[in-house]
């Protein structure tokens, strides 16, 4: 048994590798930033519509086909964009591995039934302006730009290919049920493992 959780454990450390992940973020300037301006925000989906804006808070997904933690994460991602319909919440997937295309991305929405809103960052802009520097990541903003929260979905994943089952903390789950309610954040960031981005360009 502890020989099959072993190969299990350096398997999906192969696979984090091989996609370059790891559980330290790479230090950018500009994920300090905590107003982004509207010009730096997408505005459009890979079909050309016009992306929502949500009444309470905009929440920016940023996920990708080729890492294993974030196509681990859709089932919980679709679970708490689908309650926040109603709730003045909108939620967007910004894709921004290195040269995904939008055929790529609409595979992934049918495969892991993801029916955001998705756009195309194959450049990391908005992952620069936006300061996501994993993958899986979050950022929430409130309607004037001003971010309320950045950082990861849940503590499932402590570290590169390290989960020790279902999380503890829900920490996205926390935020928006604190904004739909008009209550306090519990935190303003955490720290995401997943995939690293490429640093931003100076």
């Amino acid at each position: 048994m502890l020989m099959r959780v072993l190969a299990a454990m350096l398997i999906t450390a192969t696979l984090l590798a091989a996609t370059n992940c790891a559980s330290t973020p790479t230090v950018d300037a500009r994920s300090t930033r905590l107003i982004i301006p509207a010009n730096d925000l997408p505005t459009t989906d890979i079909d050309g519509r016009t992306l929502p804006k949500g009444k309470r808070a905009t929440g920016y997904l940023f996920v990708g086909p080729e890492c294993p933690i974030s196509r681990a994460y859709c089932p919980e991602l679709a679970r708490i964009a689908a309650r926040d319909e109603e709730r003045g919440i909108s939620w967007i997937m910004i894709f921004s591995e290195y040269d995904i295309s939008a055929e790529t991305i609409r595979t992934f929405q049918r495969e892991y039934s993801m029916t955001l809103p998705a756009v195309t960052d194959s450049s990391q802009k908005f992952a620069c302006e936006l300061g996501a520097q994993i993958i899986p990541s979050v950022v929430v903003l409130d309607p004037n730009h001003n971010v309320m929260y950045r950082g990861r979905i849940d503590d499932r994943y402590k570290g590169l290919g390290v989960s020790y089952g279902p999380p503890t903390k829900r920490d996205l789950a926390d935020v928006v049920d604190a904004i739909a309610g008009g209550h306090p954040l519990p935190y303003a960031s955490t720290t995401a493992v997943g995939c690293v981005l490429p640093r931003c360009a100076p």
